[in-house]
This record gives C-alpha cells, sequence and structure tokens, in this order.
C-alpha cells in the first residue's frame, strides 16, 4: 500500500525535469539561431568591405536584400561599403606600350627585349563613373629621366629602355617608365601591358579586323611597308572607311613618313577605338573571365594577375565601349602643346608647355565627383567682367581639373557672386566650387533640372568676384 504514494511522487519530478531540458533546449537553439544570424551577418559586412577589392566600382549594398541594412543610420548594424572614395574604389591605370621588336628579338627578359617604345600610352578606368579614356605620349617628348640619384634629360621614348639595360629584364624598364611618369606627370600606375607588332596582329586578326574610318588628314599615300625588315608590300590608306586585318592595322598605326610623330599618335587612336568598338560588337567582355584570359593572354607580355582579371574585365565591360583618347600632342585653345628643338647632340625633340599638359591631365584623370560634369561661368561683374570669367574659367580647367567649363551670356550685374546646382547629381563639385570661391556651401543655389542642356553649376560673378588663389 505504501509503493503506490512513492510512485505518485516521482512523476512530476520527472515532468519538471522534463520541462527544464525543453527550455534549455529552446535556449541553446535561440543562442545558435543568433551565432548564425551574427556569423552571417559579419561575413555580409566583410564581403561588402571587399567587393571592390575584387570586383572594382562593384558594390554588394545594392544588392535588394543587403541594401535595408545599408540605409540604417546606426553605425554599429549598418553595412557600408568602402565608397567611392576608398582606395579599393581608385582609378585603374595602366601602361601600355608597343614595343618596335625586330627580327630575332626574343619577347623575354633580355636585352634583347626591344628598348624601342614606339607607342606609348596610359588606359585609365574609372570604375566608379564607368569611364575609360586613353592618354597618348609623343614618343620625342623631352623628359626628366630619373636613374638612382641622377637626373637628366632624354626622350620619353628612351626610358624604358634605360631601366631594361641597368636590370636586363622587362620588370626594370617598366618600372623606369613608371618612376618616370610619376616624376613628370603625377601619373601613378598599377600595372602594365606589352605588345609588340605581332602581337597587335594577331588581335586584330582574332576579332575579324577592324573598321576604321580615315579622315583625310591622316590618310596614307602609296607606302612601301615591311613588318619584318625581309619581306615588304606597297600599301595605302585613303580617306573613308578603311576594313584593316592584322598587318594593314598595324602598318597604318605605325605610318610617319611623310607626317610627324603626333599624327601617327592619331592613326593608332583610331585602330584602338576601332578594336574597342569591335571587342563590344562581338560581346567579347561579356564572356567568362577565363576563356577570355586564356584565349588573349598569350598575345600579350603583363604583370595583370589573373586574380585582378575578372574584376578588370566586368570594369571595362562596364564603360559600354565609351573609350575617350586623348594626346599630349594636341594643342589647346590653339596654344601648341608640342614644340620641335633640336639639343646641342642634334637630336630633334619635342619641348612641352606645361600648363597644356596639365591640362590634358586633368581631362584625363577627373575626379570621380567631376565626372561628365558641365559647369558655366555668366559675367554679373559688369564692364571687365569678361576678363575675371575668363580668369576663372582657366582656373577651373587647368588647375581643379573640371571637364568642361564654358562661358554663358552676360546678365545684369550682381553685387554677389553666386553658385547655383540644377539638380542634385552634382552637389559635391556646387560645394567645392563654392569653397574655392570663398562661398559658404550652405549658400548654394540648388534648382529642378527641368532641361538637359542646362549645365550641371551655373558660377555668376558679381561684383565682390576675386580670383581664386590669386
Amino acid at each position: 500500500m505504501r509503493s503506490i504514494p512513492e510512485r505518485r511522487r516521482t512523476r512530476p519530478r520527472a515532468r519538471a525535469a522534463a520541462r527544464v531540458t525543453g527550455a534549455q533546449r529552446f535556449l541553446f537553439v535561440l543562442a545558435l539561431f543568433t551565432f548564425g544570424l551574427a556569423s552571417m551577418y559579419t561575413s555580409i559586412a566583410l564581403l561588402a568591405r571587399v567587393t571592390p577589392a575584387l570586383f572594382p566600382g562593384k558594390s554588394l549594398t545594392n544588392l535588394g536584400i543587403i541594401k535595408p541594412l545599408a540605409n540604417l543610420d546606426t553605425p554599429l548594424v549598418a553595412i557600408k561599403d568602402p565608397g567611392a572614395n576608398s582606395v579599393l574604389n581608385q582609378r585603374i591605370n595602366l601602361l601600355v606600350l608597343g614595343v618596335d621588336k625586330r627580327p630575332g628579338w626574343a619577347f623575354e627578359d633580355n636585352e634583347n627585349s626591344g628598348y624601342l617604345t614606339d607607342t606609348i600610352m596610359v588606359a585609365t578606368i574609372d570604375p566608379v563613373a564607368d569611364t575609360v579614356s586613353v592618354l597618348s605620349f609623343p614618343r620625342d617628348m623631352w623628359i626628366d629621366i630619373h636613374e638612382g640619384e641622377d637626373v637628366y634629360q632624354r626622350r620619353i621614348n628612351d626610358s624604358y629602355g634605360i631601366g631594361v639595360r641597368a636590370t636586363g629584364s622587362i620588370k626594370g624598364g617598366v618600372e623606369q617608365l613608371k618612376l618616370d611618369m610619376k616624376e613628370n606627370f603625377g601619373i601613378e600606375i598599377k600595372h602594365y601591358v606589352i605588345l609588340d607588332f605581332e602581337g597587335v596582329e594577331g588581335l586584330v586578326d582574332a576579332i575579324g579586323g577592324v573598321e576604321v574610318d580615315i579622315p583625310y588628314d591622316l590618310s596614307v599615300p602609296d607606302w612601301y611597308y615591311s613588318n619584318d625588315d625581309v619581306n615588304a608590300m606597297w600599301v595605302s590608306f585613303p580617306p573613308g572607311v578603311n576594313r584593316l586585318d592584322g598587318y594593314h592595322a598595324v602598318a597604318f598605326g605605325r605610318h610617319r613618313e611623310y607626317d610627324s610623330d603626333l599624327k601617327r599618335v592619331k592613326r593608332q587612336q583610331l585602330v584602338l577605338e576601332a578594336a574597342m568598338r569591335k571587342a563590344f560588337t562581338l560581346g567579347l567582355l561579356n564572356k567568362n573571365p577565363k576563356d577570355l584570359w586564356d584565349a588573349y593572354a598569350g598575345a600579350v607580355k603583363t604583370d595583370v594577375p589573373y586574380s585582378k582579371f575578372p574584376g578588370y574585365a566586368f570594369a571595362l565591360r562596364d564603360t559600354n565601349g565609351k573609350l575617350k583618347t586623348y594626346s599630349l600632342g594636341d594643342p589647346v585653345n590653339d596654344v601648341p602643346t608640342m614644340t620641335p628643338f633640336t639639343t646641342n647632340g642634334g637630336a630633334s625633340v619635342l619641348l612641352w608647355n606645361a600648363e597644356n599638359v596639365q591640362y590634358w591631365l586633368n581631362q584625363v584623370f577627373t575626379k570621380v565627383a567631376y565626372a561628365e560634369a558641365s559647369v558655366e561661368i555668366q559675367n554679373g561683374y559688369g564692364e571687365d567682367g569678361s576678363v575675371r570669367a575668363a580668369a576663372l574659367g582657366r582656373y577651373l580647367a587647368y588647375v581643379k581639373g573640371l571637364p568642361t567649363v564654358y562661358y554663358g551670356p552676360d546678365v545684369a550685374v550682381q553685387p554677389r557672386t553666386s553658385v547655383t546646382l540644377y539638380g542634385e547629381g552634382k552637389r559635391d563639385l556646387a560645394e567645392d566650387i563654392a569653397k574655392w570661391m570663398g562661398i559658404d556651401p550652405s549658400a548654394v543655389v540648388v534648382l529642378a533640372k527641368t532641361d538637359t542642356s542646362l549645365p550641371d553649376v551655373v558660377i555668376t560673378i558679381g561684383k565682390d568676384f576675386k580670383v581664386p588663389g590669386g
């Protein structure tokens, strides 16, 4: 009889134990879920930070599932990418060299690598603004060469060869030219691409040739051309559309027998633009990056690692082929940038106008916030205001690197200088202009951009105007 109550007493204890175990399981699952969520969040946040390192200009925070977290105001919770001004989103500057390789020269790291850089270009991709530009350097530019502690003057065409001879390697030649690019022009180079003429012929043939619309001043009459110093043939390139295979594309780009090297630069740019158009027409950049690398890597010498190639390919693809070409041989407002000069040793070289060169550098390497921007200057000063407007225009274009600055109509005399922003797209630019002119950025007037022909920013100079930096 006594055993029954004892059994009844044990059942409640068992149920209590079961309840404790269930609560523990719930807490364990909750903790596990919280840990997993935190780990996933941390992974997403980390991936958002490193995405631009793998794919320049790209942002993980634009994805629909992550975008709400990116818009949070709480710093400890919000997921942020590095931003447009981050080092991970900086321009990709590639040194592009066309090497004049003669028969029997090996395209390897030795003294026969070919010192003659027939083509010197810097290709720059802005992964944030989705633009690509190419700046050409006339091979006879007379620049400062920085070799160790020595600084002396030679053609820019000599820089690469000096480095090759000093080190016995292509890398040494590239490093020398990178140094001279930085010291003379302030250009930081990330990677290089070297092509010889045979490689260029192969690349053009691989895309089925190119169509080049040749203006009259760049046309070429009958010319006895050889690409190997052994076999030669007559070639000509009349005005109009020319369909060129690799051999003829290279011949056209190399010609300078009847005119200057500055026109050869223009011919090379025409071929490059045509090749870019053809590549986009064929959709080459939409292909698997590995297939693209395997197909074309053998035609060039480069230090671009395969790990970066997909990101660079995507950045180039996103420009939609909108290639802009520039040359330091071009004048600015009818003022020559290059002036022929004969050295004491009898060498024919090109001296350069530093102000013009800076203008072209500003055009090519425009800051992201200023890309594609247009600024109009209006004279509200009255008499002599046009002179002040011109001085401001030169300051904005030459010193601050604004890509498009022009002069609008005169307006009624204004007591104060004003800055007007049309739309919200270029607010950073408008506020920077205000700062340069000593105006409180909060005083920038913002109006709706109801007409696409309107400039992004209008500066109306008033009676209080003073030239910035003056």
